[in-house]
């Protein structure tokens, strides 16, 4: 048995808004780990900058 179709539209809109957020929040996350990485490297510099 399948939902009718009104409610079929409902639950695929909820889903495409989940998916949404999901993207959203991952792509928030590569931009802190990208903002960590460059955090790390100003804390311990390449020993190449250093002697710089």
């Amino acid at each position: 048995m399948l939902p009718e179709v009104p409610e079929q539209q409902r639950i695929a809109t909820s889903l495409s808004s989940l998916d949404a957020l999901i993207t959203a929040e991952t792509q928030k996350l590569e931009a802190l780990k990208t903002h960590k990485k460059g955090l790390m490297q100003q804390l311990f510099p390449s020993p190449e900058e250093i002697e710089a």
